[in-house]
């Protein structure tokens, strides 16, 4: 197996792990964001889009279809095991939301916190799932997110083929 294809492989399962049993932030009261979190919002977001970022009904629309493809994009980066493209895609999205969420949760772009919100829910499972390790204003989770799609885009940038 090539080093790419490694690569690709654990930047997908870290992609996994981070959005799906991990925090990126824990906002107090038994609430954190995650991408289970999400899940179980998805319902009460489509019907119900002004209790989240009020007179912006439209743009939580577009943000929950980005966050929905977002959800994916960790299966997106395994698929592209197969097929570089689709490795360098997957990674391309799970930066740019890491990114993101790392800079409002940092308040370097405090305008756009609201729509983080989106990703608040009680925990599941208090205390296990998801699980929150708090470095910071951020938590475990938004870092692996991040070195998640890192090694998934230079992985499919050495691209994916066995010598």
């Amino acid at each position: 197996m090539g080093a790419g294809k490694i690569l690709v492989l654990i930047g997908g399962l870290l992609t996994l792990v981070s959005t799906f049993f991990l925090s990126f932030y824990a906002t107090g009261g038994g609430d954190y964001g995650s991408g289970l979190g999400f899940i179980y919002n998805i319902a009460d977001i489509m019907t119900n889009p002004g209790n989240y970022v009020p007179g912006e009904t439209m743009t939580v629309y577009i943000v929950a279809i980005v966050y929905i493809v977002f959800l994916i994009s960790g299966v997106l980066q395994l698929v592209g095991l197969a097929s570089r493209v689709i490795a360098i895609i997957g990674s391309i999205i799970v930066l740019v939301i890491s990114i993101l969420m790392l800079l409002v949760l940092l308040n370097a772009l405090a305008v756009y916190a609201p729509y983080l919100t989106l990703f608040d829910h009680t925990a599941i499972v208090p205390g296990i799932l998801p699980l929150d390790v708090p470095l910071g204003s951020a938590s475990l989770g938004t870092y692996l997110l991040l070195a998640g799609g890192a090694l998934g885009l230079v992985g499919g940038i050495l691209g994916i083929k066995d010598y």
